[in-house]
């Protein structure tokens, strides 16, 4: 559940990092646009397919990435150190009195989809577990747009090698 936290707290803190021209971000992280179509993950050798235009920066925490659009909102990408089991996160998101709670097995992991109501109004929250190549991945959001919950859960299906 930390790493929903600080997904959170980054989500927030997103707006306060303006785009420089040079190609860099006001806190001095390279950030690659991508157009719409396989969008590659380089520090994990993935690809993606995210709709729209989409910047790739270095993930806040983990080793891994954030990406950045308007059809995604924010949301992390990373190499999960210790894997949580689904059980386990259904059990952190009761922190945060999930509501319209929903859980997909996949071939390959698992996906938990939930929203709250917060002080700052309803917030979208996914967290997918993939195990992709012999490695345990995290893709996951919280936002506060349904649409772009809903494609950070599509392009996180697409995670690929």
């Amino acid at each position: 559940m930390t790493r929903i936290s600080i997904l959170f707290i980054a989500v927030a803190l997103v707006g306060g990092c303006k785009k420089k021209e040079d190609g860099g971000t006001a806190a001095g992280k390279t950030t690659e646009a991508k157009p719409a179509g396989p969008t590659k993950l380089p520090k994990l050798g993935l690809s993606i397919d995210a709709p729209g235009k989409v910047e790739v920066s270095d993930a806040i925490m983990g080793e891994g990435h954030m990406l950045m659009g308007a059809g995604v909102g924010a949301m992390t990408v990373e190499i999960t150190a210790k894997p949580q089991t689904l059980e386990e996160a259904k059990s952190d998101a009761e922190l945060y009195s999930p509501k319209n709670q929903k859980e997909e097995k996949l071939a390959d992991g698992w996906l938990l989809t939930f929203e709250n109501t917060g002080s700052m109004g309803k917030n979208f929250f996914v967290q997918m577990r993939r195990d992709i190549g012999g490695k345990t991945y995290s893709c996951s959001t919280t936002g506060g747009d349904a649409k772009q919950a809903e494609a950070v859960v599509a392009a996180c299906k697409t995670l690929r090698p």
